[in-house]
């Protein structure tokens, strides 16, 4: 590689490490944020220089890039895969982009051999990036994965004119990734995974393949193909499939299960859990097992568990199977009250689990499981609620967003209490008000919901907080597409249950403009929002707190309150609702006093929940 090349590298990894909160919880918050303060500081200039570098050498050279010499094509390939090692990525989207000017570089001089790589790099970079988009509900990438992959996969034509082994495996994993560009959500889309996993299968298992390449990982890559035909029971779940289909899972299930049991033994350890239940789920979704004795199994599963284990499996087997056993339980509505006291203290077992993790600050894993089981969360009127789960579990595992959500919350009641007293009007169909006089009756239910929004608004967030620790320098124009998906994590997440529901609307309408012109997602329509005078609130609240934080991830500098508060003046009736910014100044020695010391007490807040109050 090149020297601006290691430089850059060289500051990713000193910008990840300086953005790590893993770690004990710290005693001292002010502490805290005085060194939280010199880091930020120090990942601005990282990330500076970070950007002038691909400026002065990256770019120009991407803009032209049909002129490079191989050489220095060469260079920008080993320079793309250090910057995405496979799921270590230290800059996702700049090595697709790298790999995607690659590929016109390889078309532009006929070199089969890089093209062939560089497809199947590409669109290994756009399936992580794929990867957020799904925590939005949302496929974004998904045609440009099945043509990527599809046209590698292509060259199996000239299969034999390709010496190299490793050009040939890549046309093989193209072909059996033809299946991630897909999902099992709808019809259409299952049934060309299907397809993919049969014509990968079929050329995997052909012994002459076999032959003409010995040193492939044949074995591996049949393994993961019967495992990826085994998840078709997300389709079969939503009712689709036919004989043949059920055929084929069976016999990818034994595949799978015969192979755990030859490792296990191999190993003198237990077969994977995760696998085996697979398994059992497959038996069920083909007619074999009864839907008691699928719930048994997962029982059984559960009741092992090493509640001290910390480790992939384990927090799969404490937090997540918790979660599968939710969503077979909804099968049928008898098991939902029938299972009742099994699946409460399940969810209270998951509790005290991430009480006492270890490195109780910052797990992505964690994290990610513990938003994972969400899509399945039951709520019971005696148990813990979706709402406190949120927010007294997931949201503190990472303080800075935390602090961010908690500011905004208190600024949102703040603010609610001033509007309240001067256009209660403005609120009339907010909570079944007809009339302001219903309004000024409800004020305090107003302010504790004006509150509680603040702090879920901006929850989907959270499930982007590991691509902005990516952030090594100024986001590319695909960054900030990505990123602005996050409303729609947020609302997938609280539209699930009853107790989180009414907060939904602001969570995807948050960063839409009050004048419509502006903002994000195009198609939120205010009038579809029945509590849009609480978003406008709320929206306006998060803009003075985000810029008074500021955000290393996100390029913005901290900002002094008075900075903050004239933004949002200079904006007033186009980004904001004039109705709202007009209280800024009857409010302000209140924002003053809060802000004072406001942001110590939010990370306070989320160093004691993670210590283990609340929840």
């Amino acid at each position: 590689m090149k020297e601006y090349q290691e430089t850059y590298i060289k500051n990713l990894k000193r910008i990840a490490q300086l953005a790590d909160l893993s770690g004990e919880v710290p005693l001292d918050a002010e502490g805290f944020l005085r060194e939280r303060t010199k880091k930020q500081e120090e990942i601005h200039r990282l990330q500076e220089t970070n950007t002038q570098l691909l400026r002065k050498f990256l770019m120009p050279v991407l803009d032209d890039i049909i002129s490079v010499g191989e050489a220095e094509a060469e260079s920008l390939a080993e320079f793309a895969q250090c910057l995405a090692p496979g799921v270590k990525q230290l800059d996702l989207v700049l090595s697709h982009d790298i790999h995607n000017a690659l590929i016109v570089y390889a078309r532009k001089w006929k070199r089969r051999d890089m093209l062939i790589r560089e497809l199947y790099l590409c669109a290994m970079a756009l399936y992580y990036m794929q990867n957020f988009m799904s925590r939005a509900g949302k496929r974004v990438y998904s045609w440009k994965i099945r043509m990527m992959f599809g046209e590698a996969a292509s060259y199996l034509k000239y299969y034999d004119e390709i010496e190299d082994p490793e050009i040939r495996g890549y046309i093989h994993r193209s072909m059996a990734n033809l299946t991630l560009g897909d999902g099992w959500e709808d019809e259409e889309s299952g049934k060309r995974k299907v397809q993919a996993i049969r014509r990968s299968l079929q050329v995997l298992t052909d012994p002459v393949y076999q032959k003409k390449t010995p040193s492939l990982p044949w074995d591996a890559f049949i393994y993961k193909s019967h495992q990826g035909r085994m998840t078709a029971i997300d389709y079969m779940r939503r009712g689709y499939g036919d004989q043949e289909l059920v055929r084929e899972m069976m016999e990818s299930a034994g595949y799978v299960r015969e192979k755990q049991l030859q490792d296990s033994i191999r190993k003198g350890k237990e077969p994977d859990v995760r696998w085996t239940l697979e398994y059992e789920a497959v038996l069920y979704h083909c007619g074999i097992k009864t839907l008691p004795d699928l719930l048994l199994e997962l029982e059984k599963a559960y009741m092992a568990r090493k509640a001290e284990d910390y480790s992939v499996d384990g927090i799969w087997q404490n937090i997540y199977l918790p979660g599968l056993y939710a969503a077979y339980l909804s099968y049928e509505e008898k098991y939902l009250s029938k299972k009742k006291e099994v699946l409460c203290h399940m969810y209270r077992m998951v509790v005290r689990y991430v009480r006492n993790a270890p490195n109780n600050q910052l797990n992505t894993n964690l994290l990610h499981t513990l938003i994972a089981i969400l899509s399945s969360f039951h709520e019971y009127p005696d148990g813990i609620s979706q709402k406190d789960f949120l927010l007294n579990l997931i949201a503190c595992r990472n303080p800075d967003i935390y602090a961010r959500l908690y500011m905004t919350g208190k600024v949102s009641a703040l603010l609610m209490e001033e509007a309240l007293r001067q256009t209660p009007q403005t609120f009339v169909g907010s909570l079944s008000c007809a009339t302001p006089e219903q309004v000024r009756a409800k004020g305090e239910e107003f302010v504790q919901y004006a509150c509680e929004s603040g702090m879920l608004h901006d929850i989907g967030a959270i499930l982007f907080a590991d691509m902005m620790a990516l952030a090594g320098r100024s986001w590319l124009k695909e960054e900030r597409k990505m990123y602005a998906y996050h409303v729609y994590a947020g609302q997938r997440i609280l539209e699930n249950c009853e107790s989180t529901r009414p907060y939904a609307m602001t969570a995807l309408g948050h960063h839409r403009y009050y004048d419509g012109q502006g903002g994000y997602p195009q198609e939120y329509r205010r009038e579809d929002n029945p509590d849009q005078a609480v978003t406008d609130l709320v929206s306006m609240a998060g803009f003075i707190v985000s810029q008074y934080c500021g955000g290393w991830e996100r390029g913005i500098s901290p900002h002094s309150l008075e900075q903050a508060v004239a933004l949002v003046e200079k904006n007033a009736g186009t980004q904001w609702n004039p109705v709202f910014t007009g209280l800024l100044p009857l409010v302000g020695q209140e924002l003053k006093d809060y802000f004072s010391d406001g942001q110590k007490k939010a990370y306070e807040k989320a160093f004691s929940l993670l210590k283990g109050e609340g929840i």
